[in-house]
């Protein structure tokens, strides 16, 4: 007989330790595929969290334009007010002096 063979209990043994070793990495295995997909939804919350602070970014940009239009409107109504009175005060004026000057003619 050759030396080389090993007994059955041998074998039997090699063979537990290698199923006890393929159970912890497999074991490993689902602990890594957990953090995998972890990682994944953790990407997909992120890249959601960007699309909303995108659309956020939009929406307080029309809300900017909105309210520079809305604190424009008193002044524009106060620019016309003060043209309108310039323009009667320069009227009456205009007015006053073509009176004088077809008085005296």
């Amino acid at each position: 007989m050759d030396s080389d063979f090993i007994s059955r209990r041998e074998h039997e043994e090699f063979v537990k330790r290698m199923e006890d070793e393929h159970n912890r990495i497999n074991h490993r295995l689902e602990i890594c595929e957990g953090f995998a997909q972890e990682m994944q939804d953790m990407n997909t919350n992120i890249n959601n969290l960007a699309n909303n602070m995108r659309q956020m970014l939009d929406v307080q940009i029309k809300q900017g334009d909105r309210l520079e239009k809305i604190e424009n409107e008193p002044k524009s109504a106060w620019d016309s007010i003060k043209k309108g009175v310039f323009n009667a005060i320069g009227a009456a004026i205009g007015g006053g002096i073509i009176a004088v000057l077809l008085y005296f003619m």
